[in-house]
C-alpha cells in the first residue's frame, strides 16, 4: 500500500492583474523550468498540455514497470517521495496527484508527447527559446477557433434567463444534514408558474449529462480522490463533445443548458442527502451510490462542496454576463465581446466538468479525507480565471452600455430641442409629456388638500415651470409664496420640476417637506426626470445653480428661458414674459426711489406717499453705521426734513449681518428690512434689472455681451443702467454708503467715508438749500468732495451666461480691470 503524506499547503500568492497570463493551461514542462530548484513530483505529459493541438481518442494503458526509471533524475522513487508545495499557485491543468494517491506518478504512456520525450538525457526544453516560454497569444486564438468550429447557431431562441434563474435556485441550496454550520437562507418556495416551459429542452438537457456523466465514469480511472472521475487529459475531449451537443444554440444558451445538466446532477445529489435517512426509495439509491456513510461525515462532505459551489457561482455570473451581452443591440457586440466569449465559453464547460467530476468522485474519498492541495487549486485557480474573464467582460459591458445610454440621450435631446424650437404646437400638453416622461403626474395643493392629477389640467394654460435642485431654492420660494395671490393664478400657473442628478432617501424626504406647502403644481416623483430633460433645461435653457422661470405659452412656445428677472422686477405686469413686453417696461420706466424698493419694502413706499426722504443705506461696519445714523438725525433736526431711514443690508446676505439689524432695532437707529430674505429679494431685484437690461441691449445687437463700450454707446445714454451698476458695487462692499431721495426726486448717493463728511460739512452747504433745494445742495457737495484717487469694485452675477468683457467705471468713466473672484462664505 501506497503510503499516505501530510500535505502543506502554502499560501497562495497574490496574481498580479496587470500581468497578462494566457488562457491556455501551462504545460508542467514550463512550470518546472521556473522551478528548477524545487523538487516536486511531475505528471505525464499528455493531450491536455496541448488541448487545441491534434486529438486522439486513444485510451492510456498501463506502462511496464520499467518505464518509471524514464523520469527525471529529480524524482526517483516517487512511491516514497514527499513533494514540496510550489510556491506559486498551481494551475489546474497540472494532473499533479497527491500522497494519497495509491498509484504511481510513472507515465501510462511515454510516446513523443511524454515527459521523458521531452526532457530525456540530451533533449532540450521544447517549450522554450532563447530562455523564454513559447506560449503568446496565438495559444487563445487556436482554442477560439476551435471552439468556434462547434459554433453553428440557427434563429431558435428561448428565455435563458428563466432557466438560469431556475439553474441558480439549484446551486445556492443548501442541505440541513450536511451545511448544519453554514448560514442558513430563508426559506421561499417558488412554484415557477411565471417561467417558460423547458419541455423542449428535456432531451437535450439529459443528453448533456449523460455525456459528462460517462465521461466522468469511464474517461479515466477512479483513485478515491475527486479529480479521479475524469481525467485531465480527456476534460478538453469532453469540453468540445458537449459544445458539440450545443452547437445550433447562441453563446449564452450553450452555457444555460449544459448548467442546467449540471444542475440536475448536483440537485438529485442533494436530494438524496436531505432525505435518504427518512424516504426508503431515497435510502435504497443512496445505498446504491455508497453515500449513507459520506453523509455521516459532515466535515469534509461540506468542505468539498462549499467549494464546488464557489466555482458554480463563478460560472453563473459569467453566464449571466453573456447573456447580458446579447442583449445589447446587434451593433454593440463588438470585438470586444466576440474575441473573448469562445474563449469563456470553453472555460465555462470545463469547470462543469470539474463540478461533475466532484460531485461524482464524492463517493470515493475515506474516511475524514480534507481536500488536498491540488484539489483546492484546481477549484481555485478556475474560479480565479472565469472571475478575471467576467471581470473584463463585465467592464466591456459597462462601456457598451454606457455608449448606448448616450447615444439614447443625445436622440432624446434633440428631440427636445426639436419639440420646443421647431415643431408647432396647439397646446402646450404636447412638448410637457415628452419633457416630463415617463412621470405623467402632478401634485396640487397645499398640505391636507394636495392631491394628485393628471398633466392634462394644464390644458391651454400659461405655464411658469419652475426649475431648481433641493438646495438653493428656499428664498425663491419665499418670495413666490408672497407674490403667488389670485391675481397670479388667474393669469398663469406655476409647475416646479426639481432637477437633480443623484437622489438619496434625504433628497426624497426634503422634497416632500418642500412641497407639501406649496400652493402650485408639482412634478410628481422627479427622481425619474430623464437624463435627457435634464441635459436639455441645463443646455438649452441655462439652467446651473440657481433656479430659472421658463414661460410657456398656452401652445407650448417657450416666451422666456428665465421669466425671474421680469417676475422680480415687475412681478404680474410683466406677463406673458415675453422679450417685447420687457422692451415695453423698461421703455415706460424711469429710475426712482419708488422703483428700487418697489415689492420690497411696503413702509418705505407708505412714507414717500406722505412726502417724507427715504435714506436707504448699508454695510457691516457698525460703528459707521451708528455714526451715519447719528449724523442724518442731526442734518434732518437742522434743515426742517422729515426723514425715514431703511437698512437694506449688502449683496448675498449671510448670518453675520443678523447682530447688525439686532443691534439696530435694539437701539432704534432706523428701521431695517423685516428679514434676511427680504434683503436678498432687494438685491436681487437689482441684479435682475441689470440682467434684463443687458439682454435687452443683446436682443438689440448693440454688443452687450461685450461690455458698455460699442459702436453707437446706448449703454452710455442709459442712465438706469448707470444707477443699477452703482448700486451693485455699493452692495459687494461692507464697508457703508448711502443713497437719500424723495418721491421722484433726484436720488444722491456715495460711498460711506464721503456721504459721511459731507452730512458732517452741513453748515458749508447749508446755504445752497434755498436757492438749489436740499437734494441738489447736498449732491453739488458732495461732487465737490470726490477724492482724486478711489477704488471701485463690481462683483456681477453669472447668470443666463451675461457677462460683459469690459464694465466702466461708474466714478470715473474709465474701463475697470477684470479679475476672476471664487468666493465660499460659510457662517
Amino acid at each position: 500500500m501506497a503510503q499516505r503524506f501530510q500535505l502543506n499547503p502554502k499560501a497562495l500568492p497574490t496574481a498580479d492583474p496587470l500581468k497578462r497570463v494566457s488562457l491556455i493551461p501551462r504545460s508542467t514542462e514550463q512550470k518546472l523550468a521556473e522551478n528548477s530548484d524545487e523538487r516536486r513530483p511531475v505528471v505525464p505529459r499528455t493531450h491536455e498540455e496541448k488541448p487545441f493541438g491534434d486529438q486522439t481518442n486513444d485510451h492510456h494503458v498501463a506502462a511496464p514497470a520499467e518505464h518509471n526509471k524514464v523520469m527525471d533524475h529529480e524524482t526517483e522513487k516517487l512511491g516514497s517521495h514527499v513533494p514540496k508545495t510550489a510556491a506559486h499557485h498551481p494551475h489546474p491543468s497540472e494532473d499533479l496527484v497527491d500522497a494519497n494517491s495509491r498509484h504511481s506518478l510513472v507515465p501510462r504512456s511515454l510516446g513523443h508527447n511524454s515527459l521523458g520525450g521531452r526532457f530525456g538525457p540530451g533533449k532540450k526544453q521544447a517549450f522554450h527559446k532563447n530562455g523564454r516560454p513559447m506560449f503568446s497569444l496565438s495559444d487563445d486564438r487556436v482554442m477560439a477557433d476551435r471552439v468556434l468550429t462547434t459554433h453553428t447557431p440557427d434563429m431558435f431562441f428561448f428565455d435563458v434567463i428563466s432557466l438560469l434563474a431556475v439553474v441558480d435556485d439549484i446551486f445556492k441550496s443548501h442541505v440541513p444534514s450536511i451545511d448544519a454550520s453554514a448560514p442558513k437562507p430563508p426559506l421561499v418556495f417558488k412554484d415557477y408558474a411565471d417561467h417558460t416551459s423547458f419541455e423542449t429542452f428535456a432531451d437535450l438537457i439529459d443528453q448533456i449529462a449523460c455525456e459528462i456523466d460517462c465521461k466522468c465514469l469511464h474517461g479515466g480511472e477512479s483513485h478515491g480522490m475527486m479529480t479521479s472521475g475524469l481525467h485531465l487529459d480527456s476534460r478538453n475531449t469532453t469540453t468540445f463533445s458537449v459544445l458539440s451537443l450545443v452547437s445550433k444554440y447562441r453563446w449564452d444558451a450553450k452555457l444555460v443548458l449544459v448548467l442546467a445538466a449540471l444542475a440536475v446532477k448536483y440537485g438529485v445529489f442533494l436530494l438524496l442527502a436531505e432525505t435518504h435517512a427518512t424516504n426508503q426509495l431515497t435510502k435504497s439509491l443512496a445505498l446504491i451510490k455508497q453515500l449513507p456513510s459520506i453523509f455521516s461525515r459532515q466535515n469534509a462532505l461540506h468542505q468539498r462542496l462549499e467549494k464546488t459551489r464557489t466555482l458554480m457561482q463563478d460560472m453563473v455570473d459569467l453566464t449571466t454576463t453573456i447573456i447580458h451581452i446579447y442583449q445589447l443591440p446587434p451593433n454593440h457586440i463588438t470585438a470586444a465581446f466576440t474575441d473573448h466569449v469562445p474563449t469563456a465559453v470553453y472555460w465555462i464547460v470545463r469547470c462543469v466538468l470539474i463540478c461533475a467530476s466532484h460531485i461524482s468522485g464524492v463517493s470515493g474519498f475515506k474516511q475524514d479525507q480534507i481536500m488536498s492541495f491540488m484539489e483546492v487549486s484546481e477549484i481555485h485557480e478556475n474560479s480565479e480565471r472565469l472571475r478575471k474573464i467576467n471581470a473584463y467582460l463585465l467592464e466591456q459591458l459597462k462601456k457598451s452600455k454606457s455608449t448606448i445610454e448616450e447615444g439614447i440621450i443625445e436622440e432624446e435631446y434633440q428631440e427636445l430641442i426639436q419639440t420646443f424650437t421647431t415643431i408647432i404646437h396647439v397646446d402646450v400638453i404636447p412638448p410637457l409629456l415628452r419633457l416630463l416622461r415617463p412621470i405623467d403626474f402632478l401634485y396640487h395643493g397645499a398640505g391636507a388638500s394636495k392631491r394628485r392629477v393628471g398633466i392634462n389640467v394644464l390644458t391651454q394654460k400659461h405655464v411658469l415651470l419652475l426649475v431648481s435642485d433641493l438646495e438653493n431654492i428656499e428664498k425663491e420660494l419665499y418670495i413666490l409664496e408672497s407674490l403667488y395671490t389670485e391675481a397670479w393664478q388667474q393669469s398663469f400657473e406655476i409647475l416646479w420640476v426639481p432637477v437633480q442628478d443623484f437622489w438619496t432617501e434625504a433628497d426624497d424626504a426634503k422634497f416632500e417637506a418642500l412641497h407639501m406647502n406649496m400652493r402650485w403644481y408639482v412634478l410628481g416623483e422627479p427622481r425619474k426626470l430623464r437624463r435627457a430633460a435634464m441635459r436639455f433645461v441645463r443646455e438649452w435653457w441655462g439652467f446651473k445653480n440657481r433656479p430659472i422661470l421658463v414661460a410657456l405659452d398656452p401652445k407650448g412656445q417657450v416666451m422666456s428661458t428665465n421669466a425671474f428677472p421680469m417676475v422680480w422686477i415687475w412681478q404680474p405686469f410683466a406677463h406673458p414674459f415675453t422679450t417685447a413686453r420687457e422692451r415695453d417696461l423698461w421703455s415706460e420706466q424711469e429710475w426712482s426711489l419708488e422703483f428700487l424698493i418697489d415689492g420690497t419694502d411696503p413702509h418705505s413706499l407708505n412714507q414717500l406717499v406722505d412726502g417724507k426722504y427715504i435714506c436707504l443705506y448699508g454695510g457691516e461696519d457698525l460703528q459707521w453705521i451708528k455714526n451715519f445714523t447719528s449724523l442724518w438725525r442731526n442734518v434732518a433736526r437742522a434743515a426742517n426734513i422729515q426723514l425715514e431711514m431703511v437698512y437694506v443690508g449688502k449683496r448675498n446676505p449671510k448670518n453675520g449681518i443678523q447682530p447688525i439689524i439686532n443691534t439696530i432695532r435694539d437701539e432704534n437707529l432706523s428701521h431695517t428690512l423685516p428679514d434676511l430674505f427680504q434683503i436678498w429679494f432687494f438685491w436681487t431685484r437689482i441684479e435682475s434689472m441689470w440682467e434684463s437690461k443687458q439682454r435687452m441691449l443683446k436682443a438689440r445687437g448693440t454688443k452687450g455681451r461685450e461690455g458698455f463700450k460699442d459702436g453707437l454707446k446706448e449703454e452710455e445714454k442709459d442712465l438706469v443702467l448707470q444707477e443699477v451698476v452703482a448700486m451693485l458695487g455699493y452692495g459687494g462692499e461692507g464697508d457703508g454708503w448711502g443713497l437719500v431721495s424723495k418721491a421722484s426726486d433726484l436720488m444722491v448717493r456715495a460711498k460711506g467715508n464721503l456721504f459721511s463728511r459731507g452730512l458732517a460739512e452741513y453748515d458749508e452747504w447749508e446755504v445752497n438749500i434755498p436757492t438749489k433745494g436740499f437734494l441738489p445742495a447736498l449732491n453739488d457737495h458732495l461732487l465737490m468732495r470726490l477724492p482724486p484717487h478711489h477704488c471701485t469694485r463690481f462683483m456681477l452675477p453669472e447668470t443666463a451666461g451675461i457677462i460683459p468683457n469690459e464694465v466702466e467705471c461708474t466714478e470715473c468713466r474709465r474701463t475697470m480691470e477684470k479679475y476672476y473672484l471664487y468666493q465660499c462664505c460659510l457662517e
